[in-house]
């Protein structure tokens, strides 16, 4: 016989069996997130021309690229800042360089005020931009700070994206300073530096409740302020003033600067996507400028917390599923080597059963060949029938056994009361209860679907047995309870017996007897295995209860 498997072992095996097939997914789900990635980059390299060449270079053709540079500057800063904050991990580089191929514009950290110079009818009739380039930003050390950490608000994994509440934005205001009117350059005096933690992504841009964390301001005066006009910024109306004329504007702070190196870096590392697009732009002067778009991505950094949280939900699927069929596997081994078991203790239980009688008439046919006294030959013929009766009792039981438990029941159903079937049982054995002194009280009514031949077998051995075993003067009592919580049942009651020497749900098993009942011929111990199958078979459950001198049987 092949050794037996435990749940552990075939538990193992399933799960070694399934790790290819999560590897498999892992690879599928890495593919699909490369890809999604890749759609991203694409679709923000679209975004970025769109905004890019549609919006702005077409409607600044008719102007030399000098005219135009401050108005330039500010929408390469301003589409650079929108590109990296389309989608974590994103790295974006801009520049435009000019016909001998030298950088006239790159994206650096810059804040710009857009002046819109507007008709009655509130047309834009023409634009002004002033800047204050990174090194006028740089007087202050704070805001060099800020600049040089602050694209890592947006450089997140996937689950900080999705995840909200869990990014900090920090932005700096210009509240008042000093601009060139024939440079448009911006030199800022009075800066306020605010952090706040946004919701999610697009916080900065949408109206979502932001928390302001902390606000700082920090003053610097300049020492020339000779042909300069004054800018203010009024916190409280959040309009723009030059020298206390109001003007219409809105200021950008881009993110840290990403050189190509930068660039380069990035794009170089495994497993990140990069995609280049380049647009040219004639100005007044017939000058032809390339603007260049380049966008990358770190796609391990982005999704690796990703990829890992979603691994680890794999796994843990797979190792419940895998649990959940094992178990239903073993199920079954465990029913078939408990029939193995049940059958090899039936054959033992049954040889063993049928050795002492065998022995009794083998020793007393050998008496009977032999010239023994007259009056015993009777004695010898009495004692030879009674074990050939016995033997038979037990195949008889055995055959009984097997073809319960090999049926497949097509017998005929129908409501019976078994309760009523219990009184006229129990008439049968009056004559057996008077002798003894016992009483029967049967109460109540069970009424359920069965076949009335197989129930009428039950009852008959569970009340033979309840008659031969309750002590003289004892009581049976059959009635029919409704506990709380639970079915209806039907419970045999007899007491007094002698206690039990084997455990109550023993008896159950093949040939199982009582010590105390175990004289030669007195049952063959399939009684109530008998009763146990065909129950079984009907879709009832059994159980016995016997505390001291009470014995219950328990049907539900």
């Amino acid at each position: 016989m092949n050794k037996r498997k435990t749940f552990s072992k075939v538990f193992t095996g399933k799960l070694l069996i399934s790790i290819p097939l999560i590897l498999f997914i892992i690879l599928i789900t890495i593919y699909v997130l490369s890809q999604y990635s890749k759609s991203i980059l694409s679709e923000t390299l679209a975004y970025s021309t769109r905004n890019y060449v549609d919006k702005v270079l077409d409607s600044q053709q008719d102007k030399t690229f000098e005219e135009n540079y401050n108005y330039l500057k500010f929408r390469t800063n301003l589409i650079f800042e929108t590109t990296v904050c389309r989608f974590p991990g994103l790295k974006a580089y801009m520049y435009v360089t000019d016909p001998d191929g030298k950088t006239v514009i790159d994206t650096s950290p810059a804040w710009s005020l857009l002046v819109s110079i507007r008709d009655e009818d509130m047309n834009v009739v023409d634009r002004k931009v002033y800047l204050c380039d990174y090194e006028s930003l740089c007087r202050f050390d704070e805001v060099r700070e800020v600049i040089s950490e602050y694209n890592s608000v947006y450089d997140v994994s996937f689950l900080d994206f999705i995840i909200p509440g869990k990014k900090t934005y920090k932005y700096i205001e210009i509240l008042e300073g000093y601009v060139d009117p024939d440079t448009l350059k911006v030199y800022p005096t009075t800066v306020e530096i605010t952090t706040e933690r946004i919701p999610d992504w697009m916080g900065m841009y949408e109206d979502t409740g932001d928390v302001v964390i902390d606000k700082q301001m920090i003053s610097m005066p300049l020492n020339n302020t000779e042909g300069l006009l004054t800018y203010k910024y009024d916190t409280e109306t959040y309009e723009f003033f030059i020298d206390s004329e109001k003007v219409t504007g809105i200021h950008i702070l881009t993110g840290r600067d990403l050189d190509l190196n930068d660039y380069q870096e990035v794009s170089r590392r495994p497993f990140s996507h990069h995609m280049t697009n380049e647009e040219y732009y004639t100005d007044a002067d017939g000058k032809e400028f390339v603007i260049v778009t380049k966008i990358t991505d770190d796609f391990l950094r982005t999704f690796l917390s990703f990829i890992i949280l979603l691994s680890f939900i794999y796994v843990l699927i797979d190792i419940v599923v895998c649990f959940v069929l094992s178990n239903i596997s073993y199920s079954k081994l465990k029913v078939f080597y408990q029939n193995e078991d049940y059958r090899k203790a039936l054959m033992n239980s049954m040889a063993h059963d049928l050795k002492t009688p065998l022995t009794v008439m083998s020793g007393y046919a050998e008496n009977l060949k032999e010239n023994v006294q007259t009056e015993k030959r009777e004695h010898y013929a009495d004692s030879i029938l009674e074990n050939t009766a016995y033997m038979n009792g037990i195949i008889s039981d055995v055959l009984e056994l097997s073809k319960v438990e090999d049926s497949k029941s097509k017998d005929s159903f129908e409501k019976l009361d078994f309760c009523e079937i219990a009184k006229e049982t129990g008439d049968r054995y009056s004559q057996a209860m008077k002798d003894k002194n016992l009483t029967l009280d049967v109460k109540g009514s069970f009424i359920r679907k069965a076949n009335k031949k197989g129930i009428e077998r039950v009852l008959d051995n569970i009340i033979g047995n309840a008659v031969k075993y309750t002590s003289e003067g004892g009581t049976i009592k059959i009635y029919a309870k409704d506990t709380p919580f639970s079915r209806h049942s039907m419970i045999i009651e007899n007491t007094p017996i002698v206690p039990l020497t084997v455990k109550a749900d023993r008896l159950w098993e093949p040939f199982v007897k009582d010590d105390s009942s175990r004289s030669e011929n007195n049952g063959t111990g399939l009684g109530l295995s008998i009763v146990r199958n065909i129950l079984s078979s009907y879709g009832f459950r059994a159980k016995i209860k016997s505390q001291n001198n009470d014995f219950k049987i328990i049907i539900k």
